[in-house]
């Protein structure tokens, strides 16, 4: 029967508008579930560590600062004490404020190394951080770019498949599908081809009437186990199962 050529194409269709269905759903849900948590921890640790080297920047500039006062008074100190000479207790008061100020500068000055240490790491790992951002932002924006661009291909396919079921649903005859459909309402491919002289599709070996009623006089026929519609593999151009 020249209908089940039809038959046959309409299933492969509506199988192939099934796999459709699947991947639109799961791309959809891919893409509703990427919530950017990656890219959310990195741009939470990227502000922390601007924090931090706000932070101490402004520990930097401070010390630097009170580095530079204690210079100007150490150099006016210094003055003071060559101008007067001699052993007064002037001078002993101001010898003693000199190594004070010379003690207080030295802690400065190795907490000015160690913030200048602090402030290049913190400068790396924000530098670090903002290209690993920028590389998943990429990432990111490239795979949803390919995503949306297969869900455009899947509506035109989708489309392009549901015009050509209307058509073969059109031209089949009203008595096969209502076979057609009640066996689609069992959960199961209404079609199977003929191999050798076994059903595709549970396997049984077929009867020699219904075999050569198929191959010899070309007439429709079922499964005798699982009620499949039969059809010749060569007639189809299928050389595996349904």
């Amino acid at each position: 029967m020249e209908c089940l050529k039809d038959m046959w194409e309409l299933q492969n269709t509506e199988i192939e508008m099934v796999k459709l269905r699947r991947e639109w759903a799961q791309l959809k849900e891919l893409l509703a579930r990427d919530k950017d948590d990656e890219l959310a921890a990195i741009q939470k640790s990227l502000n922390e560590a601007r924090e931090q080297w706000r932070t101490a920047k402004k520990n930097h500039d401070e010390t630097v600062a009170e580095i530079e006062q204690i210079s100007r008074k150490l150099e006016q100190l210094n003055c003071q004490l060559y101008e007067e000479g001699g052993q007064s207790k002037e001078l002993i008061s101001i010898q003693q404020n000199i190594e004070q100020l010379e003690k207080r500068k030295a802690v400065l000055e190795d907490r000015q190394l160690s913030t200048i240490e602090e402030l290049d790491q913190l400068e790396q790992r924000i530098a670090d951080e903002t290209r690993r951002f920028q590389r998943l932002e990429e990432q990111k924006r490239s795979r949803n770019n390919r995503m949306n661009l297969r869900l455009e291909e899947i509506r035109a396919a989708y489309g392009d498949l549901k015009q050509r079921r209307e058509e073969l649903r059109a031209i089949i005859p009203n008595y096969m599908m209502a076979i057609y459909n009640d066996l689609v309402a069992q959960k199961k491919r209404p079609m199977a081809t003929l191999k050798g002289d076994c059903c595709s599709g549970c396997g049984m070996t077929q009867t020699v009437l219904n075999v050569n009623a198929l191959k010899k006089g070309g007439q429709y026929t079922r499964c005798s186990s699982c009620g499949r519609i039969l059809v010749l593999a060569e007639a189809v151009n299928k050389g595996q199962g349904d």
